[in-house]
């Protein structure tokens, strides 16, 4: 078993907070910027394979699943809802005129006839004078909240793929080999003794 740290999940959070750092630049998908952060995946987990070989746990079929992971559900996962965000962006998610100053303008102008509508007519439960004058401030924010709520929902989906990945590796643990469980609990085992006998070899001759 290997340390929660460099469990599937951890490392696919990881590596998508690492492409999202690059997303900003990414005007379409296509295989060469796939290839790119699969370049760049694979350099970040050749890294943690070796940290975790220094911790004592040497597995590399824990690492070929991992990668295996990696090319099947999380690199064609993201590039599905990164295609599908880059193409609301060109459509400047549905606002009208992309919500520049004119538009902003009416969305102000449309609020704060809402408002008046909203306290004039009886049978609406609004009372309150001030309320037009509200609409009419909150009115220009409407792209703002508009951006904000698909930025919310594609942080929701990828929060999705990350647990999705944590449910693989849980799958992944439940119908390992013995074998390969028994190696990788073996080097954790060793690992100890051989960190006590240094320290003891250490410590005679400090002694002597």
């Amino acid at each position: 078993m290997v340390p929660e740290k460099y469990g599937l999940a951890a490392i696919g959070r990881f590596l998508i907070e690492q492409f999202e750092l690059r997303r900003p630049g990414i005007k379409e998908w296509t295989p060469e910027v796939e290839r790119s952060l699969r370049r760049d995946a694979e350099q970040e987990l050749l890294q943690m394979e070796r940290q975790l070989t220094e911790l004592g746990v040497d597995d590399p079929p824990y690492w070929q699943r991992v990668r295996g992971a990696l090319d099947d559900i999380l690199l064609p996962r993201y590039a599905r809802l990164v295609t599908e965000e880059l193409a609301l962006a060109k459509r400047e998610y549905g606002i009208w005129r992309g919500g520049d100053i004119i538009a902003r303008g009416v969305f102000a102008l449309i609020a704060f006839i809402i408002g008046i509508i909203a306290v004039e007519i009886p049978y609406i439960p609004v009372y309150e004078k001030w309320f037009p004058a509200l609409l009419l401030i909150i009115g220009p924010m409407f792209p703002d909240i508009v951006l904000w709520w698909y930025r919310r929902r594609f942080g929701k989906k990828l929060d999705q793929l990350v647990g999705d990945l944590g449910q693989a590796s849980r799958t992944l643990e439940t119908y390992r080999p013995i074998s390969e469980l028994t190696r990788s609990l073996e080097m954790r085992a060793e690992a100890p003794a051989v960190t006590a006998e240094a320290n003891g070899g250490t410590r005679g001759r400090e002694r002597s």
